[in-house]
């Protein structure tokens, strides 16, 4: 059976191990070593280390993020400035789609994640309106425990394992990475189809929203509580709008995806005060240009968003 070769560049001494055969699981990771496959681009000349980790259905995936899901979203995103209301709906549907595909792209890696590492103790896959860190702890519990392992060894019937479990954790990140900016532009979008108030566009195409009323303030707020189920960030993140996602095969409706990237962060939308809820209305997610390929990409290979 063919199998995926894995280049990685010499990592320093571990003061764990006291050698340096070694994979770093760490939450986020640069991947400053790797991994580096050299069917999607150049390897680095100084990975010189080279695994091979026998997995069809490894192999697959690889070729499913660099061949389909990358090209996807490293995109242009649309300026909803430059076109016409009535194309907003549009901009949200494709948002939607942008951000589907990649949360079942990254679905996929979860699964396998758990499943490598848990072996027959792995619980049970959740349903897609139930991958929140509140909603299955016990699934969240054991993905996070195998991307915050530190050093881990290279040795013995473990080995092949381990290398599996560190290209799909790259991969998973890989995917959070190049979906930030579409999932951005979803709430963006959402906001400005429907709004909990007014908002600024940068080309001054609506009203000054002036000051909430009253009623307008505890009804955000009202709105904010019914939104706890869901992660948020404290940067671009906060204050999140919930949707509803497209109907899944089965007729039934999956929650929303807007944070199902930030399940690392503890905050939730009732842990945010009012004024913090008000305010995030306004900051819209205006970054245009994917900044992925350019300079944004270190010697790791991996690109960064802010």
């Amino acid at each position: 059976m063919a199998g995926v070769e894995i280049y990685m560049k010499p990592r320093p001494i571990s003061s764990v191990h006291g050698h340096s055969n070694y994979l770093l699981f760490e939450w986020p990771s640069n991947f400053k070593y790797g991994p580096f496959f050299a069917e999607y681009g150049t390897i680095p000349s100084d990975a010189t280390e080279v695994y091979t980790a026998r997995s069809p259905v490894l192999s697959t995936s690889l070729s499913t993020l660099f061949n389909d899901v990358i090209p996807d979203l490293d995109t242009e995103v649309p300026d909803p400035t430059k076109v016409g209301h009535s194309a907003w709906p549009a901009l949200l549907q494709l948002a939607i789609a942008k951000t589907y595909s990649a949360f079942e792209f990254r679905i996929e890696c979860e699964n396998h994640i758990v499943q490598l590492s848990e072996g027959d103790r792995a619980p049970a896959p959740p349903p897609l309106s139930m991958r929140t860190p509140s909603l299955s702890p016990e699934w969240y519990a054991a993905v996070l425990s195998v991307g915050d392992r530190g050093h881990v060894e290279l040795r013995g019937d473990k080995q092949d394992i381990e290398l599996e479990l560190f290209v799909w954790m790259y991969m998973q990140q890989t995917v959070d990475t190049y979906t930030h900016i579409w999932k951005g532009f979803r709430r963006e979008m959402y906001q400005l189809i429907h709004p909990i108030a007014p908002v600024h566009l940068p080309s001054g195409h609506t009203d000054n929203p002036g000051l909430f009323s009253f009623l307008g303030r505890k009804a955000l707020v009202a709105a904010s509580a019914l939104t706890s189920i869901f992660n948020t960030e404290t940067s671009v993140d906060d204050g999140c709008i919930p949707q509803l996602s497209p109907s899944s095969s089965n007729g039934s409706s999956a929650t929303d995806w807007t944070d199902w990237t930030d399940w690392t962060s503890s905050s939730h939308a009732d842990d945010l005060d009012e004024d913090a809820n008000m305010s995030s209305l306004y900051r819209l997610f205006r970054r245009r240009n994917l900044g992925i390929v350019s300079e944004s990409v270190d010697s790791t290979g991996i690109p960064f968003t802010d």
